[in-house]
C-alpha cells in the first residue's frame, strides 16, 4: 500500500511546511517525525540527527582549529563545508526526508483546525501589543495576512531553512510567507492570538461571536496555547536546526506560562531554561561586534532577541531568588542599536540615513520611543543586576562595602545615561497628554532601575553599611508600583501584569516598610533623603497595598504569594495601629540600640536563601510575625 504522508523536504534544501493529507510519498523512508499523542503540545518529538550540533565555541574542537583556518582556505575546494558545520546532518540530496507519521500528521491537522476567521484573527491580532515585540510585531502582521491569502492554496509548500544572516529585509520576510509559510510562521502567529484572546471576554464582543463566554475563552486560550507548544515541536521535528523565529516562539511561551501558572512555578522555569539553552544552542551569546558594525534586519534581530531573553532572566530570577541561567561573563552580544521597526524593513539607503543619526552611545537622537529604546535600557540594568546576583546568591571572597559603593556609582551612571524619552517624571503621571504605552514602559524602566538599587542597598545594610537609603528606596519602590492600582482606569490595559507587578516590586518593599512601623528609626518624624517619608504615608501606602493585593483574585498566577503577602501586611498594621504601646517600645528600644518588638524580630535573616512557608524567597522576610518560627529563633 503505498504511503500516504507527505514530503517535508525538497532536494534543494531543508523544508518544513504545512503538509497536505493527501499528498503521497514515494520513494524510500530515511526515518519519520513522530507524534505519540496528537492532542499534546509535547507529543512530536525532535529527532537528534536532524537538529545539527548548533553553535560551537573557542574550547570546542571546532574552535580549536578555527586559528588555522586561513591556511587551510587555500587548499580547500569551493565545494568543502566550513569546519564549523562538520557533523551536521545534511538532508540536501537525499531522494527523500524523513515524513511524518500518522499521529504527527494529526497534530499539525489539528493546528490548522484552530486558525480563527479571517475577521477574527484580524480583530484578535490588532487588540494585543507588548512594547517589548518590536520587530516580530509588523513582521508576523504580514505572516498572519499571508497566512489568509495562502492558506486555502499551499498545503505542502516545501521551504528551505530560513536564513538568519539575510540582510535584504523583503528577502527576509519572505522566508517566513507566501509560499514559503512555516510552523514558525504560525507559531509566531498564535502567540498573538493567545496572548489577545487571554484579556477578551464577553466585554469585547467586537472580537467575533466565539467569545460569548468567560469559559468559551478560556477553551480558545487553551487552544491557542497547544498551536504554540505544538509549532515549536513540529519545527524542532522537521529538522530546521533553530531560528531567530523559533527561539521568539521558545521565550514568549515561557511568558505566557508565567501568566498561566506564575513566575515561580517550576513549568515556568523550566521552559525558560530551554529558552536560554536554544539561545546558546544558537550562538546569540556570542554576536561578536565588527568593526565597521553595519546593520542588517537579521543581525540587529538577533541582538533584540538575546537582549530580551537576558534581561528576561534576570526578571525572573528576581523573583524567585534562584540564580539567573545567564551570565554577562558569557555574553558578548551588544545591544540593539535604537531604531525604529520600520527602519529595519526599509531598504539599505533608508536604514543607513537613520544609523547616521544616532549618537555615539548607539541611542537615537529624533526623541523617538521604540521598542529598542526599551529593550536596550533594561538590558543595560539587568548586566548590573546580574553582577548584583553574583554577589548576593553566589559563593566566593567577600566583597567589600567598597566594591557594592562602586557598583551603586555605576548603576546611578547608567540611569543617568538614557535618553529622557525613557525617563519617568512624578508628572507624567497626570500628564494626559503622554501616550499610555510610554508611561508604561517609564514606569517599568525606574521600578527596574530602584529594584537594582533596592539590591544594592540590602548588600550595603548586609555589610554594617546603613544610611536609611534602604528604607527609602523601598518606599519609593511601593509608592511607584501603587500608581498601577491608583490609576488603573489609564493603564487597565497593563492589568495583565499586575499580579506580576505587585509581587516584583511592591512586596519586598513592603516587607522593609512593615519592619520600619514595627521596629522605628525614623526618630525625627521625616526621613532626612525624604520628606514625604513619614510613619503616616508609609501606613498610607501600606493599606493601599492590601487593597492592591486583595483586587488579585486567589486563582490568578501568583495569587497564593499575593493573598500570603496581604495577610501579613495586615497584620503588621494591626500590630502598628491597634498596639501603640508596642510600637512605642519598639521605638524606644531601637533608639537606646535594645532589642526590639515584637519576639523575634531581632533575629530574623534577610538572606534570599531562607525557605519557610513561603515558594518567593523575598517574603522570607516577613517570617517574624509567624509565632512558631519566632519561638524557634528565641529558643
Amino acid at each position: 500500500m503505498e504511503s500516504t504522508e507527505p514530503r517535508l523536504f525538497r532536494k534543494n534544501g531543508r523544508a518544513q511546511a504545512l503538509p497536505t493529507p493527501t499528498s503521497a510519498t514515494p520513494g524510500r523512508r530515511t526515518g519519520s517525525v513522530s507524534a505519540s499523542h496528537p492532542t499534546s503540545p509535547e507529543s512530536v518529538a525532535a529527532t537528534p540527527s536532524v537538529l545539527g550540533i548548533g553553535y560551537l565555541g573557542f574550547t570546542s574542537f571546532s574552535g580549536i582549529y578555527e586559528e588555522t583556518r586561513h591556511n587551510l582556505n587555500r587548499l580547500q575546494s569551493s565545494g568543502t563545508a566550513p569546519i564549523s558545520e562538520i557533523g551536521t546532518t545534511n538532508y540536501c540530496g537525499l531522494e527523500c526526508s524523513p515524513p511524518l507519521t500518522p499521529q504527527a500528521l494529526e497534530t499539525c491537522l489539528n493546528i490548522l483546525r484552530h486558525v480563527p476567521n479571517r475577521e477574527a484573527g484580524l480583530k484578535l491580532w490588532d487588540s494585543h501589543s507588548s512594547p517589548s515585540d518590536g520587530w516580530i510585531r509588523p513582521v508576523g502582521r504580514r505572516i498572519m495576512l499571508s497566512l489568509y491569502e495562502t492558506f486555502p492554496r499551499h498545503f505542502n509548500s516545501a521551504t528551505p531553512r530560513i536564513n538568519d544572516e539575510e540582510a535584504d529585509p523583503e528577502k527576509w520576510v519572505a522566508q517566513l510567507t507566501g509560499p514559503n509559510l512555516r510552523w514558525e510562521s504560525l507559531g509566531v502567529v498564535f502567540v498573538y492570538w493567545e496572548l489577545a484572546a487571554r484579556y477578551l471576554g464577553p466585554y469585547r464582543p467586537d472580537v467575533g461571536m466565539q467569545f460569548e463566554s468567560v469559559d468559551e475563552n478560556t477553551k480558545i486560550v487553551m487552544r491557542y496555547r497547544y498551536c504554540i507548544g505544538a509549532c515549536i515541536e513540529l519545527t524542532k521535528a522537521a529538522g530546521s536546526g533553530g531560528n531567530t523565529l523559533l527561539l521568539f516562539m521558545s521565550v514568549r511561551r515561557t511568558v505566557i506560562e508565567s501568566l498561566f501558572s506564575g513566575d515561580a512555578g517550576f513549568a515556568c522555569w523550566q521552559l525558560h531554561s530551554e529558552t536560554v539553552a536554544l539561545t546558546t544552542f544558537l550562538g546569540f551569546h556570542a554576536e561578536v561586534d565588527v568593526e565597521p558594525y553595519v546593520p542588517t534586519i537579521g543581525a540587529e534581530i538577533k541582538r533584540k532577541v538575546f537582549a530580551y531573553i537576558f534581561y528576561m532572566d534576570k526578571v525572573l530570577a528576581s523573583f524567585s531568588g534562584r540564580p539567573p541561567l545567564m551570565s554577562r561573563r558569557y555574553a558578548r552580544t551588544p545591544p540593539p542599536l535604537d531604531l525604529k521597526d520600520e527602519h529595519l524593513l526599509s531598504d539599505k539607503a533608508t536604514l543607513a540615513r537613520h544609523v547616521a543619526n544616532l549618537d555615539e552611545n548607539g541611542w537615537n537622537t529624533e526623541g523617538g520611543l521604540y521598542s529598542a529604546t526599551f529593550i536596550r535600557a533594561r538590558v543595560m540594568l539587568a548586566r548590573v543586576r546580574d553582577e548584583l546576583f553574583e554577589i548576593a546568591l553566589g559563593h566566593g571572597s567577600v566583597t567589600s562595602v567598597e566594591t557594592v559603593l562602586e557598583i551603586k556609582e555605576r548603576q546611578l551612571r547608567t540611569i543617568a545615561g538614557f535618553p529622557p524619552i525613557v525617563v519617568f517624571k512624578d508628572e507624567d503621571i497626570q500628564d494626559r497628554k503622554i501616550d499610555v504605552a510610554i508611561l508604561y514602559i517609564r514606569l517599568i524602566v525606574y521600578l527596574e532601575h530602584l529594584q537594582n538599587m533596592f539590591f544594592i542597598e540590602r548588600l550595603l545594610v548586609k555589610r554594617g553599611h546603613d544610611d536609611g537609603a534602604l528604607l527609602a528606596v523601598s518606599f519609593e519602590m511601593v509608592s511607584k508600583t501603587l500608581l498601577f492600582w491608583t490609576n488603573m482606569d489609564r493603564l487597565s490595559v497593563m492589568n495583565g501584569d499586575f499580579e506580576w507587578l505587585v509581587m516584583a516590586y511592591a512586596a519586598p518593599g513592603g516587607g522593609i516598610l512593615c519592619l520600619e512601623l514595627l521596629k522605628p528609626t525614623l526618630h525625627g518624624g521625616n526621613h532626612p533623603q525624604n520628606p514625604k517619608l513619614t510613619r503616616s504615608s508609609i501606613i498610607q501606602k501600606l493599606s493601599l497595598l492590601v487593597g492592591f493585593l486583595d483586587w488579585v483574585s486567589p486563582t490568578a498566577p501568583n495569587g497564593d504569594l499575593c493573598a500570603d503577602c496581604k495577610v501579613i501586611i495586615q497584620h503588621v498594621l494591626d500590630q502598628a495601629l491597634n498596639n501603640p504601646a508596642a510600637a512605642a517600645a519598639g521605638a524606644s528600644a531601637s533608639a537606646d540600640g535594645g532589642v526590639g518588638l515584637p519576639a523575634g524580630l531581632d533575629s530574623m535573616d534577610w538572606d534570599f536563601s531562607t525557605q519557610l512557608d513561603f515558594n518567593f524567597d523575598l517574603l522570607d522576610t516577613f517570617d517574624w510575625l509567624r509565632p512558631d518560627v519566632a519561638s524557634v529563633q528565641q529558643a
